[in-house]
Formats: C-alpha cells, structure tokens, sequence
C-alpha cells in the first residue's frame, strides 16, 4: 500500500472529515461517504457505480470509472479479498488497474502519454459516442454504473447470497438481513434486464438478430440460453462489466501528468463458481479501443503501446511482502516474506499468494500463427506475451512514479512499461537483477525452491507485468485478458507453488475457450441446533436434491457427498476436515487425479475423492468439535460445509472428478429456548403406523429435525407411473412404469413428494417435515412364516378345505398348516411333508421376476398331469397332481388362476414316473418322490397345448417357458409309497408389492414442539452470561479488536441494560429475533471500551412481565498501542 496510507495526524483527519461532507473528489468521493453509511451497494436510488466479482473464492471489487481491488472504505484495507468470508478480513490486493502507454501520433504534444488506473484514476465512467465525446457520466442510471449478473440470481437460496451480501453491505454475514439479500437479488434482476449490450457489454444470442432480448418464464427464472438471449461471457456464472474513458482531462492527468489520448475501456469480468483451481480465479478482458479526441486527425496512430496490468499488493499485512514472476507462465505474484500474517493467522490460516496472468495478451499480426481474441482462436496472429515485469518497494530508491499532476511522472512510466527503471527519466537505466545481470524480468527466481533472483528485504510492494509494443491506429481495438488468483497452501511457499498449479490450470481452460465440464450444483444444507449437538441435513428439497443427484455433464456424473467441519465461514475445504463423504453404491470409490502435493511442492497423482461405497445420505448428527477433538459446547459457533462431487470413467479424461463448491453454516448449539419444549428427539422412529392392503411392505418413520415436527396427519400411497431408469444419460433417456409412491399431509391435503421410486429401506430418503419417510417395497422372496422359513402350507386334503382345528401356529396367518419340514394335518390317510435335497432351503431355487408376487398351488387330484423329465431321460409321463399358478391373493378367484408345467428329475430313481425313491431329502433323511421344478407356459402357450403336443407326439418342449421354482421333494413320512391323497393342495407364498391398493397412514400428534408463556417465564431462571468472568479473551473470538460476551436463554424480545458498579448505565441492549442470543461488545454507548469492573445487568422482558437480573464482571487484558 502506499505509505500515504499510514498517516494518522489528527489535524489532517479531521479536516478531511470537515471537506468529506461538502467537497467531492473528482473519482469515488460519493461513493466513500455512502459506503461508510452502511449501504455501499446502495450509491443511488436507481443504480450502483461499485460491485464485487464473488461467485468463487476470491471477491473483488470493481468500479464504473474502470479500477479494481481498491476497498470502499479506504483506509489500509485491500479490496481482493481471500480466502472469502474470514473474520477478520482477509485479503490479497490494495487496488489495480491497467496502464497504457505509447507514442501517440495526433500532432499534439507531448507525443509520449499513458493513461489508465493506479492509485489516481485517469478514466471516468462512460463511453465515447464520438471523437472527443463521452456520455455524460452524471447519468447514473446509463453511464456511472457497473453492470453484475449471476446466472442462477433467481433460483440461489438465500444462503448462497449470504456472503454476496455482507460483502456488498460490508457487514459481517451475521448480520445480513433477507431485506438485503433481496436487494442483491433484485440488482440482479434489473442488471440482467438492463444489460447494455449496445454499448459492447458481451451476450449470447439465441435467435442470432443481434439484438438483446432477455425472457422470463412463468415463476420469475430467466430463460438461459440457447433457449434464450443470456448476458455473459465464457459460461462464467457471474459477469460484471463497466465502460471507461480518458477524455476527462482532469482524471488522467491525475494520473501521471498526461493529456487525454481519446481511449475507451471495455472491462469483461467474470468467474466461475468451482471448487477447483477456476474457482479460485477472477478473469477481467480489457478491450480498449482508439476512439480520439475532438482534435485527432483521422490517420493518428500510437506506435511503441504497451499494456501494464498494476498492482499495489497487500498480502493482508502490506509490510512484509515479497514479490516474484514466472517467465515461463506471464505471472507476476506476491507472497508473504515471514511464516506468519497479522490478517491470515488470526484465522488460523498460512498467508495466502496471489497475482496476475497475462492470458492473452495483445494480438499482433503473425501469418504462422493463431492468436485468442474475444475467446475465438484467430489465425494470422499471435497474442504477444509478458514483455517486463517490473517492482519496487513503497519509499525505496526506486519507488512509485510521481502521480497527482506532474508529466515526469509519464515519462517515469513510460520507462517502466519499456522495462527500464522509472528515474531517471532520461537517459533510461536498465534494471540489474541481484545477479548483477540487465534485465527486463525482475525477481524472477524461484522463491519455492530458493533459487535464481528472488526478492528480498520484506516491505510494501508495487508490481507491473506488460505486454507489447505493439502499433494501433484511430479506430482500432487491442483485448487484454488478465486473470486475478490467489491460492493457499500449509505455509508461505507452498502458497507459492499452489498459486502456479492453479495458473496452469487455469490458463489450460482459456487455451481450450472454456470448453471443460462443469462440477455438480451445490447441495442445500440446514442447520438445526440442539443442545450439545448438531443435526445438518441436505434432503429436505427435492428439486434441489434431484438437479444434484441427477447431474450428467460431458462423462461426469453425481457420485457423493462431502461433509466438513471448518475453521471459519471462508475456509475452504483443504482447510477443514473432512467429518463424512457419502457415495453411491457403485464400482467408484477412491478417485485419483493430478493435484497439487503441498509436501512435496509436485504435481501427483494423488487421491482427491474417498469414496467407500457407504451409500448416499441426507443428514449428519454432530455431536463432537473435530478440531478441538471434544464434545461440542452450546454458545459456541461450528462452521461446516457441503459439497457434492462428480466422476468421470473415461480413462483418458484430465480431470476424473469435479467438486461443488461449498455449502456453508454457522452453527451455535444450544439448550430449547424459553418456554419451548420439544417432543421427539433425533433418530426417533414414531408408531401407530397403519397398513390398509395385502403388500408385504412397510413404511417406518424417523424423526431426524424434531424442531420441524408438525403434529399432521400423512398418508403414503401408491401408483403407476411412468420414470425415467436411466439417470447417468439426459439426453438419451430410458423410461419404464413402474410404481411410485406419494407422501401426502392429509392435514393440509399437501402433497410434500411426489413420484418416488425409492423402496429399498436404506438412507437415502428425502427429509419431510422432519421426518425421514422409509417405504420398503416387499423382498423378492416367499412370504415366510414367524420362524423365517417359507410359507408353504396345506389348505386342503381328501375332506376340503382344512379346519381351523387343523391349522398349526406357523401356518395359521396363511389358513391352513405349515408342510415345510413339518408333517401335514394329521388323522388322515397319509402323512408326508415338503423339503428339500439340502438340510435348509438353500437347495431350492426360485426366480423371482416370475415367483413374486404370485401364490402358486400343487392340487393333487386323480387326473393329474403330463410332465417332463427334462434332465435326464428327456421322457413324459403322468404326475398325480396339477401346479397352478393362482393370482396375487385371489385364492377364491379362479379367473386370474393358470396353469403350470411339472419338470421332473428322477434323481436315483425310475424315470419318467414318480416314485418315492429319487432319494432322501436333506433335512430328515425321509425318501422322497421326484423334485418338482415348476415351469410357466411358454408365451402365448398354455398347459393344455404342452398336454396335446405330448399326447400327439409333437414338439412339446416349445411350450414350456420360465422356471418359477425348483428343486421342491414331497416326503413320504409314513413310507408308504403313497403320494399326498387326491383333493390334497399345497399352497406356495410369495411376497405382493406395494400397489395402488395398499396405503399407510400415521399421525405426529403429539410428536410436535410445544411453547408456552408460562414455561417461558419459568426457564428465564436459566438467563446467564459468558463467559463470566470475562477474563481477557476467549477461544471464540477472532482478533483483539472482536471482544464480546453473550448473554443465553433470552426469549425474542428483551432489552437489557448494562449499569457500572456506580449505577452509570453503560449500555443498552435492544433484542427482537428468533435467537436466543445476544452480544455485547463490551463497548459504552459512545463506542469506547468499558473498563475493568463488576457490572450489573438488567433484563427486562415485558412480552413476559418479568425481569432478570444478573452481575459481570469484566477482567481486560493488559493494552498496548497496536496501530498508529
């Protein structure tokens, strides 16, 4: 920062105070004074003339007169912040700009001029509609405003625009309300709207007319394209763009002391909203086009121009900064000299490294080569590269040019952009690297592996990367695109090396126009807080859970989730500690690709995904701090995270997974607050779940959010429907029916889902009110008895149907008597019983798609049937009994009934008869008749076409379709040689799924939260503060300037007043929200810090009629002047 910056004389200060509320500087003394009200987005009634670029890790502010980086409050606080979201501020930039500089052939003198932004800004907002003619920038609406839209501005949760928010306000995210959160989404709105594509800002045009023509649908969302005109640029999900000009004579000799050129700016900003190295990118294209002044001849011409993307580079703390470049990648970077941040330690983070990259720089003409213009590969050019890269330091011999009017300070930069020092100005002197060597590169050593020229001797830096020269004439444009990125590692160097992963990966995506796959949406995630736990949970919406569940884009497909514990709202995950990842149940577990290795300072194939095929899940139970390893303590603020990732098969693919950015919460554990009390607690599963139908299914639900329990009444039904199978591919999709099922509060008639094809039991429900609803669909199996075995039991024999008096326990819920391993209803004239070859059921098979949902029936009877002894004999002969296939529990429906085919195998017995001596079973050793293999007629067959076809000697076999069961013995107990009598029916049991027949309802009556005003004024008894004694600090506060005690257990409404030991009231505390919280900061009503002392606090609460009283005693921390 310059050192201007550090002046605190009291004299001068108040003076500026004094000329603050009448005098405007020429560029941003409108916007100081409003941004220090509280309300920097709020510059006008109509329109905005400062925003941030935000969507990704790095913010940064951006101005309609062109400049960047530069914070609205002014004093020594950057404006690129990063990581996003600390407290206290991080950040990596004061301000920037972009220079340029040339010989200018107009016939006006001096012919050597530069223009453009640094400390001073030589442009001022607005195009220039003819030579020597810019828009009046008093048009607030039209011409001083910067121009921001964000794709997904209409459909963001309020959460997402959180962070947006506070940084926009400059307040902390706490203390963001949905009144501004709606403001930034309506500036969205009517930038999206207002989008001046006239001017030259960049859109897509589906209709291909040229002209601008955006559409909302039906709820609000705007049209994307290709179905309709977007604004933007590059796919980015967030775009700013503002447009400058240099013929206010006034600014740009501000600037270093030149005349107007006649130059307008186009600035493109955009960024991606990732959790890879785009994300941690701000992209700016400078189009700056030769326009004139009102006294330029038509054949003007600038020779020798040069860009020079500035800096003034405040690594957090600006006095302890070392620069570098990388020749090899156009990047000019800062890091920090020292192993520690007086910004970035406080969030327990190592200081960061940031620069700038000429992506592409301007394009000259090269018949052998392509250049990048406008994100189209442009033969017969080439973009020229990084021509110097120049710094110095703040107050040193070689130090800023001199700005604020005099023309030295042009012909200082004119050396700089042409890689010389900036005094003297004539001759020039070339800069000696600390090699002792001329060069035009300086610091362009690798501070990383402490080699060649690095910097040295820490302090406030100045930086300045340049391409050129090259020639333009009147009417000509020349494109800059520059990237902003900042990237950490564990330490100062290893940011470094970070910083250069990430440029090279960066760059790789502009070289291939942006063309890359897009990583999943961001999960939503809530937060419930309960006393010394947590619940998070991501399944409550189900669009929202659908769009990430079902994203496919170019090979990459949803694969889990990742759920962290971080340090702070703006850690990023490398930060935090990964509590959970939650995967499907796939081939797809550990995911490997190049990454950055931090030990190493390499690039490796390192694993960067840890699945483990646990299943996809939509809701965590935290009970433990993971970084103080120990049970979470009420009061206390946790930060997590979510985000979904992706994963790509393709073996050849660069990238093999793609991570979402972060959802983030703050959460603070605490008790019920007064008077509410809850009724269920999570994990609870609730009863008196009711069955109307024959399904063999269930429903079981379970409380996960017991602050969310209605007290409703619900129903789950049934029905067809048609759905998609075939997620992993939109655009060819398959479909088949199927049934799906509705959760429906019968209390409200709401239906709360809807189409869900989920009956397997396991976690991955989506969250209702709640309740996490659980449909198992029907196993694919025999319905089976009390004692697990499969239903097979006798309902009739010789006499008809079995008596009640004959029914066992096993057998009595299907009417009649188990025969499986058990002996038939006895009294009668043969005993026999069914098993099997092994001692259990698993000898016998069943296909299940042909079994289930069916009941399948062995009538012995005297005619009997034809059958085929298929595996050995391939022979026919008669069976004493007939298989039936009769319905889905239709037994007294003979309509739906058919009949089946008997395959036979012998074993060690005589073929094509059946005889008892195949053997003996397995369980008993009993002998047995042939096994019994149950066959469906093939399609469109029936057993009487198979019967004939036997009878005439034809082909039979044709007529026999699918096996439904085999292996089936009936044992001859009374070894008679008899079979079971005729008249004797053995009915076989499969489980019925789910249909439009069945139904479940149950209630949450009772299960509900519950408040009151008389437990209300009973629990004030718990109102307390802490932490008491206030002794110096605690662990939750962030830096010695964030001192503050919280008072719990407070109802909505309460004011509490802060008197000293003397009865001075100190403070007054106004409470109205939802919390059960509030904070002093422990400063008086004048904003000055209360002293050492016991004080006494008085609570009133009229809503209640009572009142509290409390005593505090404050012990401070020895004071030391930190800042002067």
């Amino acid at each position: 920062m310059r050192k201007i910056k550090k002046i605190t004389s009291i004299v001068l200060s108040l003076l500026l105070l004094t000329l603050s509320s009448s005098v405007q500087a020429e560029e941003g003394g409108s916007r100081l004074a409003k941004a220090r009200s509280g309300s920097a987005i709020a510059q006008s009634d109509n329109t905005v003339n400062q925003t941030l670029v935000n969507i990704g890790a790095v913010a940064m502010w951006a101005y309609a007169a062109g400049n960047t980086s530069a914070y609205p409050l002014g004093g020594s606080t950057g404006g690129m912040y990063f990581p996003r979201g600390n407290n206290p501020l991080t950040w990596v930039m004061f301000t920037d700009g972009i220079i340029w500089g040339g010989i200018v052939n107009d016939g006006i003198e001096p012919a050597v001029r530069v223009g453009g932004q640094a400390f001073s800004n030589g442009t001022v907002p607005g195009a220039i509609l003819s030579k020597g003619v810019a828009e009046d920038r008093s048009d607030v609406q039209n011409v001083d405003r910067i121009w921001r839209i964000r794709r997904d501005f209409a459909s963001a949760l309020n959460a997402d625009l959180v962070l947006d928010a506070a940084e926009n306000f400059i307040i902390q995210p706490t203390a963001v309300t949905a009144g501004q959160i709606q403001t930034i989404r309506d500036r969205y709105r009517e930038d999206w709207v207002d989008w001046p594509t006239h001017k030259g800002a960049p859109f897509y045009d589906a209709d291909g007319d040229g002209e601008y023509n955006p559409q909302f649908d039906a709820n609000g969302l705007p049209i994307l394209f290709p179905d309709g005109d977007e604004p933007g640029y590059a796919n980015g999900d967030q775009v700013a763009w503002s447009v400058s000009n240099d013929l206010n004579e006034t600014a740009v000799a501000g600037l270093y002391g030149s005349p107007p050129i006649g130059m307008e700016q186009q600035l493109t900003m955009w960024a991606y909203r990732r959790a890879d190295a785009l994300g941690n990118v701000i992209f700016k294209q400078f189009r700056v086009i030769y326009k004139g002044r009102a006294d330029t001849p038509a054949n003007a011409t600038i020779d020798s121009m040069y860009f020079c993307q500035w800096a003034d580079p405040d690594l957090g703390s600006g006095g302890d900064d070392f620069v570098g470049c990388d020749t090899t990648l156009d990047l000019g970077f800062v890091y920090n000299a020292v192993a520690s941040d007086a910004q970035f330690a406080p969030n327990g983070l190592a200081p960061a490294a940031s620069g700038f990259d000429f992506f592409a720089g301007p394009a000259v003409p090269d018949e052998n080569a392509t250049a990048i213009i406008g994100l189209k590969e442009v033969p017969g050019f080439r973009n020229l590269p990084m021509s110097t890269f120049f710094f110095f330091a703040s107050g040193q011999t070689d130090s800023d040019p001199t700005n604020n009017g005099p023309y030295q300070g042009t012909l200082q930069f004119w050396n700089l952009l042409r890689g010389f020092k900036p005094r003297p100005e004539t001759p020039p002197t070339p800069w000696v690297n600390n090699e002792g060597n001329v060069t035009r590169f300086r610091v362009a050593g690798d501070p990383v592996a402490g080699t060649g020229d690095i910097d040295a001797n820490q302090g406030d830096r100045r930086m300045g990367q340049v391409a050129g020269p090259f020639t333009m004439a009147l009417g000509d444009t020349s494109e800059l695109v520059v990237a902003a990125l900042a990237a950490l590692g564990s330490d100062r160097l290893s940011s470094v090396a970070v910083l250069k992963f990430f440029d090279k990966t960066a760059q790789d995506a502009f070289d291939n126009l942006f063309e890359l796959p897009s990583p999943p949406p961001t999960p939503p995630l809530n937060a419930t807080e309960f006393g010394n736990e947590i619940l998070l949970e991501w399944g409550s919406d189900p669009a929202l859970v659908a769009a990430v569940e079902s994203f496919a884009k170019k090979g990459h497909t949803f694969q889990g989730y990742n759920v962290f514990q971080l340090p702070s709202s703006g850690a990023g995950k490398s930060q935090g500690i990964r509590l959970a990842t939650y995967d499907i149940i796939d081939e797809v577990t550990v995911v490997s690709q190049d990454d950055f290795d931090a030990v190493s300072g390499l690039v490796l194939q390192l694993p960067v995904q840890f699945g483990s095929n646990s299943g996809i899940r939509h809701s965590l139970r935290i009970t433990r701090d993971a970084f103080r390893e120990a049970p979470l303590a009420n009061g206390t603020p946790y930060y997590f995270g979510i985000s979904a990732y992706s994963s790509n098969p393709d073996p050849d693919a660069v990238l093999k997974t793609l991570e979402s950015t972060m959802a983030v919460v703050v959460v603070v554990p605490q008790t019920e607050k007064p008077g509410e009390r809850l009724h269920t607690a999570m994990g609870d599963t609730l009863t008196g779940i009711v069955h109307n139908g024959i399904s063999d299914g269930d429903v079981q639900v379970i409380v996960v959010d017991p602050t969310k329990v209605t007290g409703d009444n619900y129903s789950v039904t049934f029905r067809i429907d048609t759905v998609s199978v075939d997620l992993h591919d939109p655009e060819h999709p398959e479909y088949e029916t199927q049934d799906v099922w509705d959760l429906t509060n019968t209390t409200t008639n709401e239906v709360k889902l809807t189409g869900q094809t989920n009956q397997t039991g396991d976690d991955t429900y989506l969250i209702t009110d709640g309740l996490m609803v659980k449909v198992f669909g029907a196993p694919q199996d025999w319905l089976r008895m009390a004692n697990g075995d499969p239903a097979i039991i006798e309902v009739a024999n010789e006499n008809g149907p079995l008596a009640e008096a004959d029914w066992d326990g096993n057998g009595t819920p299907f009417g009649g008597n188990n025969v499986w391993h058990s002996l038939n209803a006895g009294g009668y004239s043969d005993r026999y019983f069914v098993s099997t070859s092994s001692a259990d059921e698993s000898a016998m098979r069943f296909t299940p798609s042909i079994l289930v949902p069916f009941d399948w029936e062995i009538r012995f009877s005297d005619a009997g049937s034809m059958a085929y002894w298929g595996y050995t004999s391939l022979g026919t002969g008669s069976v004493p009994f007939e298989l039936w296939n009769v319905g889905m529990a239709t037994f007294d429906d003979a309509s739906d009934d058919y009949r089946c085919i008997p395959w036979m195998f012998e074993g060690a017995g005589t073929a094509d008869a059946y005889t008892p001596d195949h053997g003996v079973d397995g369980a008993f050793g009993y002998p047995a008749f042939d096994r019994i293999y149950w066959r469906v007629p093939a399609e469109g067959s029936t057993y009487d076409d198979f019967a004939a076809a036997v009878n005439s000697g034809g082909d039979f076999v044709a007529h026999i379709g699918g096996e439904v069961l085999g292996r089936l013995l009936v044992c001859d107990f009374d070894e008679n040689g008899l079979p079971p009598v005729s008249g004797t029916i053995i009915r076989i049991h499969s489980t019925k799924p789910n249909t439009a027949n069945d139904s479940f309802t149950f209630s949450t009556d009772g299960y509900e939260p519950s408040s009151s005003s008389q437990l209300a004024k009973n629990d004030i008894k718990q109102i307390n503060v802490f932490p008491n004694p206030y002794y110096g600090m605690h662990r939750n506060e962030t830096d010695y300037f964030d001192r503050y005690v919280t008072f719990n257990h407070l109802p909505e409404r309460a004011v509490l007043r802060i008197f000293s030991l003397a009865g001075t009231l100190v403070r007054t505390i106004e409470k109205d929200d939802p919390s059960q919280f509030a904070q002093w900061d422990m400063l008086n009503e004048n904003g000055l810090p209360a002293a050492s002392g016991i004080y006494f606090v008085h609570v009133e609460m009229d809503d209640l009629n009572v009142n509290k009283k409390l005593k505090l005693a404050i012990i401070r921390e020895q004071q030391y002047l930190r800042r002067y």
